[in-house]
């Protein structure tokens, strides 16, 4: 009888245990699953994609944002284009709806005030002496990256203008492809540095994030707060971020970004 007690007292104290171990397991995979959601973590991760550069180092680092509609121009001359344009199209219509800011094609680069092109390597110099410049002044850029951004901002911190190069076989041939899509187009937004310390977030290089994350759902809905304006200064961002994060915890844009980033979605779109 001793026995049969003892068997099922370690019986109930090895499910006890077990229990135990799933609980913490759970616990610290919630923890960090939800980091993002941390108001100090936001804060920075703000501050490190928006107001930093990953090729240049401002003495004096502005936040810039579009504050006018923008107007695409699309060419491809390698790959498919009609995939390219609908991916390209989806993804616009994405950041539009994220953050207020009107994206429309124009069928005349002289209109737009972005064009992305779909090109190859051996096209890319080429193509950045058409649309941005001397190749040397990008030179790290153009060594380092897969593909390229590039936009300019006018005196009060408002991006005028914006191109987007990518080297079709070069993308792909390290998988990257809807990654260049993605990235580069947000990036434009304002948000145009990435960091390893962010994550989850297209803004990532060692991440395998390809779509826009809960995280990047947060920084454009940030980037567009009527409390910011392009040409702020870091004081001045540092100083307002406070209320503009409060604004998003009371409107429940941070609970609700894991589902709210994906209506309208590429990721939804492509059905993955």
């Amino acid at each position: 009888m001793f026995l049969e007690i003892e068997s099922v007292f370690i019986r109930f104290l090895r499910l006890t245990i077990c229990l135990s171990y799933a609980l913490t397991a759970t616990l610290v995979n919630a923890k960090e699953t939800d980091h993002w959601r941390d108001r100090q973590y936001i804060y920075d991760s703000f501050l490190k994609i928006a107001l930093q550069r990953e090729y240049e180092t401002s003495v004096e680092p502005r936040l810039v944002r579009w504050t006018k509609p923008i107007l695409v121009y699309f060419e491809s001359e390698l790959g498919d284009s009609k995939l390219q344009a609908r991916l390209l199209s989806v993804h616009a219509q994405h950041l539009s709806q994220i953050t207020g800011v009107p994206i429309y094609f124009s069928s005349t680069p002289s209109d737009a005030n972005i064009i992305v092109s779909f090109t190859s390597r051996e096209n890319l110099e080429s193509k950045v002496r058409r649309y941005i410049g001397n190749p040397e002044t990008i030179r790290a850029a153009l060594d380092e990256a897969i593909c390229l951004g590039n936009f300019g901002v006018s005196k009060q911190g408002e991006i005028q203008r914006g191109v987007i190069l990518i080297p079709v076989n070069y993308a792909r041939q390290n998988a990257r492809l809807l990654d260049c899509i993605v990235e580069e187009i947000t990036q434009l937004l304002g948000l145009p540095n990435d960091s390893d310390e962010v994550y989850p977030s297209i803004f990532n290089d060692v991440s395998s994030d390809i779509y826009l994350s809960p995280l990047d759902y947060i920084l454009l809905k940030m980037l567009y707060s009527p409390r910011l304006h392009a040409g702020m200064s870091l004081a001045e961002v540092e100083q307002a971020l406070p209320a503009v994060i409060d604004d998003l915890y009371y409107l429940k844009i941070i609970d609700n970004a894991a589902t709210d980033v994906q209506e309208g979605s590429l990721k939804r779109f492509l059905g993955d």
